[in-house]
């Protein structure tokens, strides 16, 4: 990860097909199809997906057919909530601009490497890792939670995420928000403090699930 955001050469290649020269800006920053449907209608579906598994980890007491998941729904609302919440707060503080902000793209903000030293007189750009691709990358908590009782769902929903993780990152870089190391750093933050919380909380710890009533 680190040979990946050090080499800048190709994120910045990979941005120029976005940018306009002539008129000096990311054409598709504005355009409805990405601000309100990739950027505004993803994010409040991936809220949603948290928000939902969380209703039914409460509605799962009542409900006997959603009783045995009531552990991994309530895991997999935690840990989206939690891995967003990581990857927000790196980016909040973070030395980095976006893109689009850059004065190589008619900003006026510097180019900064991961480790470099904020000049004197300029401000953080805040856009390091990226966020809006952590709600995609946040559904890699479903794997985590159903691994162990709902394998073939669990590896589904393995790949949605780092497909919706990786749409959500795209749109972006074309919008001129973020590099695409920022997605790939985002992916991998997220990943992470997954596997951190599993570690230390294990969502298979539920009883009287389907199979293991069958194979009682």
């Amino acid at each position: 990860m680190l040979a990946i955001y050090t080499n800048s050469t190709w994120d910045v290649r990979l941005s120029n097909h976005f940018f306009n020269v002539h008129q000096q800006q990311f054409p598709l920053k504005h355009h409805p199809f990405f601000s309100e449907l990739m950027h505004t209608g993803l994010k409040w579906l991936m809220v949603g997906i948290a928000l939902l598994s969380l209703l039914l980890a409460i509605m799962a007491k009542r409900m006997r057919t959603l009783k045995p998941y009531q552990h991994p729904l309530l895991w997999v609302f935690v840990g989206m909530a939690v891995s967003s919440s990581v990857v927000a707060i790196l980016k909040h503080y973070s030395l980095q601009a976006c893109p689009w902000d850059l004065t190589m793209y008619g900003g006026d903000l510097p180019l900064l490497g991961l480790f470099s030293s904020l000049p004197a007189g300029v401000e953080a750009g805040g856009c390091f890792p990226a966020g809006h691709p952590s709600g995609g990358f946040a559904l890699m908590a479903f794997y985590f939670a159903f691994r162990k009782i709902k394998p073939q769902f669990a590896y589904g929903m393995l790949g949605l995420s780092i497909v919706m993780g990786l749409v959500m990152g795209v749109a972006q870089v074309m919008r001129g928000a973020h590099f695409l190391s920022h997605v790939l750093w985002s992916g991998w933050v997220v990943w992470v403090v997954l596997l951190l919380l599993y570690a230390f909380w294990r969502p298979e710890k539920v009883k009287n699930t389907p199979q293991s009533v069958t194979r009682n």
